[in-house]
């Protein structure tokens, strides 16, 4: 599920990274105000809190990095 905030699109079905480099993954529900909840999945102790909120506290949210799977170096070697 995508969504955007101040024009920023924010792919929630990848765990983000904040500017503090916390980590915060989509707990598959909303806030009563409808915004996402988070869970940081990196911390002592896990908190969960509104998208938002994440982003006020920790700063702007970027995906994870992806390690690059067998697939695609194989495709990279193919086409050189």
């Amino acid at each position: 599920m995508d969504v955007l905030i101040d024009g920023a699109r924010i792919d929630l079905d990848r765990t983000q990274v904040a500017v503090d480099n916390s980590r915060w993954l989509w707990t598959c529900d909303v806030s009563d105000a409808g915004d996402p909840l988070m869970q940081r999945v990196d911390g002592p102790i896990p908190a969960v809190l509104p998208l938002h909120a994440v982003i006020l506290t920790h700063g702007v949210l970027v995906p994870e990095r992806q390690a690059p799977t067998p697939a695609l170096y194989r495709e990279v070697l193919e086409a050189a």
